[in-house]
């Protein structure tokens, strides 16, 4: 399967403030003392990507390709199952991967709102991007964005589950629904720029 080019293409752009270096000819190469340049901002992303999907529905399918064509390119990709060391908490890893990456790729499968580990995710990934600016960017794997929430699988929730964390489940994939995204409706990709169309 591709990894659709543009998904690449702005995972690859990374804006990095370049301070004014004057090359061979300016005025700063025949001063003998140039002013003193100060160096680029340390970034506080540990990693660039932080991947969220349900493994079973494609861990070993779309999510592994997409993890190796980063790699492959230099974006240091997060993902549960390659980067947790063993004995680490996963209540405790997983919020933290999240903060320490410059954005998340969600990958929404029609498992997804099943597992409540991807939506307790999902929600930190949307408070992140509320409170710091951090970047989601949604997949909707072999389904559409009005796909995304199933009632029967929050039917099941709300049995299970408090009021208020099926509530933020709930809020948290109508906000990712609604970011502009790609459909992959099959191996073939598009991107739509406006998914309430």
């Amino acid at each position: 399967m591709a990894i659709p080019p543009v998904l690449l293409l702005f995972l690859l752009f990374d804006p990095v403030t370049t301070h004014g270096f004057r090359h061979c000819g300016s005025a700063a190469a025949t001063n003998p003392t140039p002013p003193a340049v100060p160096p680029p901002p340390a970034t506080p992303w540990r990693h660039h990507v932080f991947l969220n999907f349900r493994g079973p529905d494609v861990r070993h399918t779309f999510a592994d390709h997409l993890y190796y064509a980063l790699v492959r390119k230099g974006i240091k990709a997060f993902s549960d199952d390659r980067d947790l060391p063993p004995g680490q908490s996963v209540a405790e890893a997983i919020p933290r991967a999240i903060e320490e990456s410059k954005l998340s790729v969600v990958v929404l499968s029609r498992g997804y709102a099943s597992s409540e580990y991807c939506l307790d995710e999902l929600v930190k990934i949307m408070q992140t991007v509320k409170e710091k600016g951090h970047q989601a960017f949604p997949v909707f794997y072999r389904l559409t964005p009005d796909d995304v929430v199933d009632h029967d699988d929050f039917d099941r929730h709300k049995r299970v589950f408090s009021y208020e964390r099926v509530d933020s489940w709930s809020r948290a994939l109508t906000d990712i629904a609604d970011i502009a995204g790609w459909v992959l409706p099959s191996d073939r990709y598009s991107f739509h720029p406006n998914n309430n169309l």
